[in-house]
């Protein structure tokens, strides 16, 4: 099986964790960004350092630092490029608001300079969708800094990474605090219809190692990486979530990588981090290969020997898609388009993935997998074969995709969709859907290695 030897980690991981806060009115965000930040009088949020989640980070009676690069190595994924990709991350839980937001002051305080640390903030919509992450630049400067958001939003999360030049430990963050300023925000148009694109896909491989967002991979894992940091996804969880097919086949995988090739070409927005030049939804990896593109090398100074724009994990690659080797496929960014009526799969192993059918029942077509975690978005709910699940015993399935469904008693969420057309749910099953017989039989449902059908 083929790997891609360009595999590029990058910073930093998300988790979602809630808590509440009310804060006083704030001026506008042109007015704070001018004033170097929120009116005087308006206080700063201090996050409590014990309760970040710690990936390869220490918290001491100083405050945070990296852990020693000799106890806890860096992700081999970092080795194969010049520049700084963090190996430590703190992530915070976060802050509800009393009002809107378009933007966020950020600030860390301690011996860390700004090269020793990558400090990001993301945002909660009214109507519960994460914004992307961004990243400010310089969080460490007198009065921290003024990251704009995509969006307003009601809820603030931040991250924290330490780069390599902060693991011999000399570099440490005494504290962290943030301010929401009102407007400021991007308001980037979010499109009916998730962004898509056509991307050269490559294995990650690597079992063993570490993933951006602070997961150890294993031999059949299910996520992905694309080269931006803005759309990592927590540890464990599937904030940002995409649909990769291929012959007929479809996984729904959450981001947990940062990869290959680049770090910062978040190419599925129209106004992309970095590479502005090119067209939207075209990796600058593709480009530099096919058209010679930069003079044919990537952000870090290397040659492009594929047009990768997407890294899948080796179960996602062998498993859920089935592919013979590298290949191209179709990518959809669930998350650019919001969710009508949002899902999180959930297995009982909280490890291996939901079977996704071409019907309401497990007599159907087996034509894809859906990662525990993945979140999703439910067009509507057909009744079918009944199902004892995580989420309980019951005979709705959820259609997330053309011809791809999944049994409701896996999933958290979608009881609001509508009822599937009959048309819809019904089309071409292998056998009987068997209304009223027994539970389906788990391995029917959740794909364990060595004991699901293929």
């Amino acid at each position: 099986m083929l790997q891609s030897p360009s595999h590029v980690w990058m910073r930093l991981g998300a988790a979602a964790a809630l808590g509440a806060l009310v804060l006083a009115t704030m001026p506008s965000g042109r007015e704070a960004a001018a004033a170097g930040g929120p009116a005087r009088g308006a206080g700063w949020i201090h996050e409590d350092l014990a309760a970040a989640q710690r990936s390869n980070v220490l918290l001491d009676g100083g405050g945070l630092r990296a852990a020693a690069a000799a106890r806890q190595p860096m992700a081999a994924s970092a080795r194969g490029a010049r520049g700084s990709t963090p190996g430590g991350i703190a992530l915070f839980p976060a802050h509800g608001l009393g009002r809107s937001a378009g933007a966020v002051q950020v600030a860390v305080d301690g011996t860390a300079r700004r090269a020793d640390v990558v400090v990001e903030a993301r945002g909660q919509r009214a109507d519960g969708v994460w914004t992307e992450w961004r990243e400010a630049a310089d969080a460490t400067a007198a009065g921290g800094d003024l990251i704009e958001l995509p969006d307003t939003v009601s809820r603030i999360q931040l991250r924290v990474g330490f780069t390599p030049q902060a693991a011999d430990g000399r570099a440490g963050i005494s504290g962290v605090r943030f301010r929401p300023v009102d407007g400021a925000a991007e308001r980037r148009a979010r499109p009916r219809e998730p962004y898509s694109a056509r991307l050269y896909a490559t294995r990650i491989g690597l079992v063993g190692n570490r993933t951006a967002n602070g997961h150890v991979i294993r031999s059949a894992d299910h996520f992905v990486a694309l080269p931006s940091r803005r759309g990592l996804a927590a540890k464990g969880g599937g904030d940002y979530t995409v649909r990769v097919c291929a012959e007929r086949r479809c996984a729904y995988v959450p981001v947990w990588d940062v990869g290959p090739w680049n770090i910062k070409d978040d190419h599925w927005n129209p106004g992309r981090e970095m590479w502005t030049d090119l067209p939207h939804g075209k990796p600058q990896a593709q480009a530099a290969h096919e058209d010679g593109y930069n003079r044919g090398v990537d952000g870090f100074g290397r040659r492009v020997r594929n047009p990768a724009g997407i890294d899948l994990a080796d179960g996602t690659f062998r498993e859920a898609l089935r592919l013979p080797g590298n290949a191209w496929v179709d990518v959809d960014y669930l998350w650019t388009a919001g969710y009508t009526h949002p899902a999180e799969v959930g297995t009982r192993s909280k490890r291996h993935p939901l079977i996704v059918r071409s019907g309401p029942a497990t007599t159907f077509e087996h034509v894809g997998l859906a990662a525990h975690a993945a979140m999703v978005d439910v067009a509507c709910r057909a009744a079918g074969q009944l199902v004892d699940g995580p989420f309980g015993r019951t005979d709705q399935w959820l259609r997330i995709g053309p011809r791809n469904f999944v049994p409701a008693a896996y999933a958290s969420g979608g009881d609001t969709a509508p009822r599937c057309s009959k048309r819809r749910a019904q089309a071409h099953p292998e056998a009987p859907v068997g209304l009223g017989a027994a539970p389906a039989d788990a391995a029917l449902v959740e794909a364990v290695p060595g004991l699901s059908p293929e």
